[in-house]
């Protein structure tokens, strides 16, 4: 019978370094030795870690005692502090305390992994094959086959070590074998055959594949080609003697020979393994041999004899560790009480082993479980059995009908949401959408409106700089040299008129404010020079014996356009004409800085001030300025207090201008 009981059959736990077997007096005397005559740490921590590899077998105790021992030795060298963690963690597994065993495989890992030497890639290696072997004792065989697959066989490469690469294609072999995967455990066991001959190994080693094949075969029922290699076995010298395999070859015959129909070779073959496996402390053997015999007696009818053994072995502690065996415990008993004709039992043992497998949903165990309810029921009420069994059967009929409704009227409900989502979220998006084209929107018609308002205050400005020079032009070709003339030719008639002197000196008077009027309308001089010396030759020619006017200029470029330089020559203009006009200021500052394309202006004076919170106190001339500063996409800032003088702020920024006069122009 095919069982997972072959899990802790063929299970062979890995020490950090290779042990002989724990019956070899003379290996351990041979140690010991070594250990005696060690000159160097690295000597006497070797030498203790194989003795202590020998005692974890049969004396934890004693294996840890000699750890403790060389444990100071191993200080401050990372390589032999992994290496004793490994033996610590080993001799927990042996104790089955799982836990700590594995936190010490990982403690060692952390360790290893910063060495790269190949010697750290071995302990690595070996490390992750006793964790791996743990996982198993789970019930993980997958993550058993995993953990070999990725860790195991890499690091064993990497370390270049005889033995490990073969060890672990035989423990996937093994792993593929628990299974059911028979043709991979095959091809696995052959790999590590060829692999311990190439490498020299004992044929210790090779028996323990051989052995494992034939397994495989006898499965597959291939009784010949099982028989084929244990006749190899049979020939090797090392078979006859007691060995730690020699249990798991009287196992393998047990099973040829159950495949045969030779019954009584079969049982015969079990109770030899089972005698080595207590010689050699192989509890986990022994429990396989015990369950195997127990097949064995159930294939003979021998029910009570068959049922006994499952009683003891319900109170091993090795075997019912598994989980798979405590499942397959709970099953077997169940089948075996029932062909005793204990249906109530066998019964409460059935739901026992349905409730500890969640997993367990298929047809073939719900029909057995229904078989043993209907032979349990029938013992004292068989045609109450009947009916139940119907109801049951209508009822399991309706919950699987109510449970496919319900399963299809969950998917459309979740594809109904899925849709509203999609809808919602299709709104949401069309909604944000429409809201930003309309944002857009509103901004170019704002941007239009601000680029019409634009052109338009730029044309009045430039309509108003025309005016302004034609006016200057007339005034001074005109009525300039007209009273240029008039002054000639009063001063060709006789000077005996003291009243024709007067009517002479305010001919002057009128030509001089003229010329004034005209050079203040378009001065020549920012034409000519630029704004800096404008505004220079502006403040100097609007000073008077009551005002001093004084004018700083810093970093002021001469590149910029000039209907740049012609607004900022207008805003200090009429800025120093209100503060003549109004002000009654004593004096007056005028501040122009230039900052890359941020134009600075302030104008300062000591005059009487006023209250800009009042309306009536602003301007034709300050709004004019205020258009001024925003044709230049500038600010405007005025303090003023009555009797504290005032103080206007101009911020202009030149680099847009000359962008949107760029701009213009290419329109």
């Amino acid at each position: 019978m095919r069982t997972t009981l072959f899990l802790l059959c063929c299970i062979f736990f890995t020490t950090v370094l290779k042990a002989q077997s724990p019956t070899d007096k003379r290996y351990l005397d041979s140690l010991e030795s070594v250990f005696a005559r060690a000159r160097t740490d690295s000597e006497k921590i070797r030498a203790a870690v194989q003795i202590s590899s020998y005692w974890v077998y049969t004396d934890t105790v004693k294996a840890m005692a000699v750890i403790d021992k060389v444990a100071p030795l191993a200080k401050g060298k990372p390589y032999y502090e992994g290496l004793l963690l490994s033996v610590r963690a080993n001799a927990s597994v042996f104790v089955d305390d799982f836990e700590k065993g594995q936190q010490r495989l990982m403690a060692a890992e952390r360790i290893f992994e910063r060495l790269d030497t190949p010697e750290a890639y071995g302990q690595r290696a070996r490390l992750w094959y006793n964790y791996a072997f743990i996982e198993q004792r789970r019930g993980h065989d997958r993550e058993f086959l995993r953990i070999i697959l990725e860790r195991c066989i890499p690091y064993g490469e990497k370390s270049q070590e005889n033995g490990l690469l073969s060890q672990y294609y035989s423990a996937v072999g093994v792993a593929f074998m628990n299974e059911r995967e028979y043709d991979k455990a095959i091809h696995y066991q052959q790999k590590a055959i060829d692999r311990y001959k190439e490498e020299g190994q004992k044929d210790d080693f090779i028996i323990w594949n051989y052995l494992r094949m034939a397994t495989c075969y006898i499965y597959k029922k291939e009784l010949p080609k099982a028989k084929q290699n244990l006749d190899i076995v049979s020939a090797m010298p090392e078979s006859k003697e007691e060995r730690s395999y020699t249990s798991l070859y009287y196992t393998t015959y047990a099973q040829y020979y159950g495949g045969m129909k030779q019954f009584a070779a079969a049982l015969q073959a079990i109770d030899a393994g089972m005698k080595a496996a207590q010689h050699l402390n192989q509890g986990h053997r022994y429990s396989a041999l015990l369950y195997q015999k127990y097949s064995l007696l159930k294939d003979l009818k021998r029910y009570r004899e068959a049922k006994a053994i499952l009683v003891t072995l319900s109170t091993d502690k090795t075997f019912i560790g598994h989980e798979k065996n405590q499942l397959t415990l709970k099953k077997e008993m169940a089948e075996t009480m029932a062909s005793l004709g204990d249906y109530k039992g066998a019964y409460e043992m059935m739901m026992a082993h349905k409730e500890q497998n969640d997993s367990v949903n298929n047809q073939v165990v719900r029909r057995q479980v229904e078989e043993l309810e209907i032979q349990y029921r029938n013992a004292e009420h068989e045609k109450k059995i009947a009916v139940l069994e119907l109801e049951k059967k209508e009822a399991a009929a309706r919950a699987r009908n109510q449970s496919l409704f319900s399963w299809l009227l969950s998917t459309v409900a979740l594809i109904l949401l899925i849709l509203a989502a999609f809808s919602w979220l299709f709104y949401r998006n069309q909604k944000k959408l429409s809201v930003q084209e309309e944002v857009n929107h509103r901004q170019q018609v704002k941007e239009m409106q601000q680029q019409q308002q634009l052109v338009a205050t730029e044309a009045m400005l430039e309509g108003a700089e025309r005016e302004r020079r034609r006016v200057a032009r007339e005034l001074h070709d005109g009525l300039g040299g007209l009273l240029s003339g008039i002054r000639i030719k009063l001063s060709g008639v006789s000077r005996s008129h003291e009243e024709l002197d007067k009517i002479i000196h305010q001919v002057d008077n009128a030509v001089s404010e003229v010329r004034r009027i005209a050079h203040n309308m378009m001065p020549e001089t920012l034409a000519r020079f630029g704004v800096e010396t404008a505004l220079q030759e502006l403040c100097d020619s609007l000073q008077t014996p009551q005002t001093t006017i004084h004018f700083e200029a810093f970093d002021i470029r001469k590149d910029m356009p000039v209907s740049a330089q012609l607004a900022i020559y207008r805003i200090v203009q009429e800025a120093l004409s209100n503060a003549l006009r109004y002000a009654e200021a004593k004096n007056i500052v005028v501040q122009c800085s230039q900052n890359g394309h941020t134009f600075f202006i302030t104008v300062e004076d000591d005059g009487k001030g006023f209250d800009p919170r009042r309306p009536q106190r602003i301007g034709i001339g300050l709004s004019s300025m205020e258009n001024r500063a925003r044709y230049l996409n500038g600010k405007l800032e005025l303090d003023s207090q009555p009797g504290a003088g005032t103080t206007i702020h101009v911020e202009l920024d030149l680099e847009t201008k000359s962008r949107e006069i760029n701009t213009l122009q290419e329109v």
